[in-house]
């Protein structure tokens, strides 16, 4: 038998039984081979209503010529060959404000890139934003959803589908330090704004959600049943940065609201933002803090659609590194997963949160890199299985890797 036919049986199905942190056999899972090329990273997953899963992802050559590219996965849980959205060789490729796919309407879908805007400094760049209304076969003129023209800094995008056919987009948006260098009564800060958008990428409403925030953590939005909610982490005046959200409620936006106050004083960015999921009435958050010098990730969750929020809750970490993904599960439990550092490895790690505060048993997706190389990891949940994405850091290149996790067996 060759070694290509052996690597493609043990990528498919081979099922492996991990260990958690109190040495017990635990749950199982199944690493799938990704349909990504080499230097594949900035890897993203959606579940769309219909139950289909789509994967995204940016290869990037040594030329620096970029492609987005997306697959989806079929009913024996194998991804479909790679389509092609879009290519440049202009962007901006980052490990933590990476593109992602949002299914909207029938049969639409949206995504965006990021491209240097010009300039002498290189965290100038747009968000250019495709859809498609034909479930990905053909993608449109990508546009740009902020309309101040500036040169600045406008990423870390969130997308959600809305109740009327179209999306919603909320974006960090630097404008106010493009306005500075023209004004000094202006102050530099980072802006939190968005805007609703039609199946043809018409800007129907553009708001400014909050008018200071941390510069560069990933925001988050989910929908509510009373419509959606946007997290992400906020800036004092004091350089207190902890999460917080704003909710849409008859067509307007709330005051931003700390969703638990940490009290982190940090006078950088942590670039380490929130993850939301909702179901039905339920809205869960996962979240890293190192509020007293102590890493922890929280999850908090609210059983009226956001309005409020119970007390937090500790996962089983050990000394965590962040970035953050959750999921809710169709009991109103959740599925948390975040990057560990355990003996001295990096890891990723799973484990499952309910309300009233039980813990399952913490399970090791997988070794990982501190690297920021190794980006995010990402999850979505279907017929209560994870499917996970993250960014391998080899010796010489980056590739995507996939999973999927039984999350029945955690109890």
């Amino acid at each position: 038998m060759t070694q290509r036919l052996l690597q493609i049986l043990f990528l498919s199905f081979t099922i492996v039984s991990l260990h958690s942190c109190k040495s017990e056999p635990v749950e199982t899972i199944t690493y799938l081979e990704a349909p990504t090329g080499a230097n594949g990273s900035e890897s993203s997953l959606h579940k769309a209503k219909d139950g289909t899963i789509y994967l995204s992802w940016i290869e990037t050559d040594k030329e620096k010529n970029s492609k987005l590219l997306f697959a989806t996965l079929n009913k024996n849980n194998m991804w479909s060959a790679p389509k092609p959205i879009a290519s440049g060789n202009d962007w901006f490729v980052n490990w933590a404000d990476f593109p992602n796919l949002t299914s909207f309407g029938e049969n639409g879908l949206a995504t965006h890139y990021l491209e240097k805007s010009g300039g002498s400094q290189s965290y100038n760049y747009d968000v250019k934003m495709t859809i498609s209304n034909d479930n990905g076969n053909t993608w449109d003129n990508a546009f740009v959803p902020h309309t101040d023209k500036t040169q600045a800094e406008h990423g870390f995008v969130s997308k959600v589908g809305t109740k009327d056919g179209n999306f919603l987009s909320v974006w960090l948006d630097g404008r106010q330090s493009a306005y500075a260098e023209k004004d000094s009564t202006i102050v530099r800060e980072m802006t939190l704004r968005s805007a609703l958008i039609s199946k043809n990428g018409e800007l129907l409403e553009e708001d400014l959600l909050d008018p200071r925030v941390c510069d560069c953590c990933q925001t988050d939005a989910a929908m509510t049943n009373n419509g959606p909610i946007v997290i992400y982490r906020n800036r004092s005046q004091d350089e207190i940065r902890d999460i917080y959200y704003v909710r849409q409620v008859n067509h307007k936006w709330t005051e931003p609201k700390p969703i638990f106050n940490d009290n982190w004083n940090i006078a950088g960015c942590p670039v380490n933002g929130a993850a939301i999921s909702t179901r039905k009435d339920v809205a869960a958050i996962a979240w890293f803090t190192m509020a007293n010098e102590t890493p922890k990730v929280k999850v908090v969750f609210s059983n009226n659609n956001g309005e409020t929020f119970e007390t937090p809750i500790l996962i089983g970490d050990v000394d965590p590194l962040g970035r953050v993904d959750i999921e809710l599960l169709e009991d109103g439990s959740a599925l948390v997963s975040w990057m560990d550092t355990v003996n001295d490895n990096t890891v990723i790690q799973l484990q499952r949160v309910h309300q009233n505060g039980t813990l399952s048993d913490i399970i090791t997706l997988t070794e990982a890199s501190e690297s920021r190389s190794s980006g995010f990891p990402r999850m979505v949940i279907k017929d209560n299985l994870a499917y996970l994405s993250w960014t391998h850091v080899g010796d010489d290149n980056l590739d995507i890797k996939t999973a999927i996790v039984n999350t029945s067996l955690l109890k």
